[in-house]
């Protein structure tokens, strides 16, 4: 019997899989799509042409790209909205007084760490960092994010004694350092974002081709992320949205928002300038 194009994987599955394909490159070809997906290529193009009429993909001259529908939904995330808020202008000028740098905005998410705003710079031209990318495992933000994360393990490529040394060090500093070992030509610097709570919910990194540059920018990453923080701190607090007739009322639920608090302590923050 031959073998269904979903046999053992739902269709959302599959549409996601092929969003994720265009999430890391501007357009992409259907043969391309559907093998990167890991779908035969006749139900690649039955989803992308679905995703298509919902405004969630683009289709131009045979090649796809996200569209308008997913930028809108995944502006939306939270806690991006309200830590993009609190990041914009002191990335601006951390990026602006420094120059040829990317300065970006991580969370921690599923066991990565992955980017939600920032700037950009001819750091793209090597490794894309704009907002919805996941970092390579055993950068500097990511080491940010979990130095301090009870029982959390080692990203691939690290030793569990090594990553711990490395978190260490992340603590006793209150910042983290990576020469090339992520992204070969890349070097970064990155500092924690702190909520109200003290708990670790971002962290702001510098990324520059010339690691001559990351260990003089260590303090100024120190002090961006401490403006994030005290940014975010000030934010008002998120209003319910009103409730529709057809809606049934609904009972308050318990959340860990890491906007809020719902992160481990990592660092200090006593490290705030």
């Amino acid at each position: 019997m031959a073998r269904s194009g979903t046999e053992g994987r739902g269709v959302l599955e599959g549409a996601f899989a092929l969003m994720e394909v265009l999430a890391h490159g501007d357009e992409v070809g259907l043969t391309r799509l559907a093998a990167d997906a890991e779908l035969p290529k006749a139900t690649a193009h039955r989803l992308l042409g679905q995703l298509v009429a919902l405004g969630a993909v683009q289709s131009c001259s045979g090649r796809y790209r996200l569209g308008p529908r997913t930028f809108r939904l995944g502006q939306a995330w939270h806690p991006a909205r309200a830590l993009r808020a609190a990041s914009a202008r002191p990335l601006r000028e951390l990026a602006s007084a420094s120059g040829r740098l990317t300065v970006s905005l991580s969370v921690a998410e599923a066991g990565h760490a992955i980017v939600v705003g920032g700037t950009r710079s001819e750091v793209d031209d090597v490794f894309a960092l704009h907002p919805g990318v996941v970092l390579p495992p055993g950068s500097a933000a990511e080491l940010i994010l979990t130095a301090s994360a009870p029982g959390a393990g080692a990203p691939a490529g690290w030793s569990r004694a090594a990553w711990s040394r490395e978190a260490a060090r992340a603590r006793e500093q209150g910042m983290a350092f990576q020469y090339g070992q992520c992204v070969s030509a890349l070097s970064c610097v990155a500092a924690p974002v702190f909520s109200d709570a003290g708990h670790v919910v971002a962290a702001v990194a510098a990324t520059a081709l010339d690691g001559k540059r990351i260990a003089a920018l260590g303090e100024a990453v120190v002090r961006t992320a401490a403006m994030v923080s005290a940014n975010l701190s000030r934010l008002p607090a998120p209003t319910a949205r009103p409730r529709r007739e057809w809606e049934p009322a609904r009972g308050p639920v318990a959340q860990d928002s890491p906007a809020d608090g719902g992160a481990h302590a990592v660092l200090a923050p006593a490290r705030r300038h």
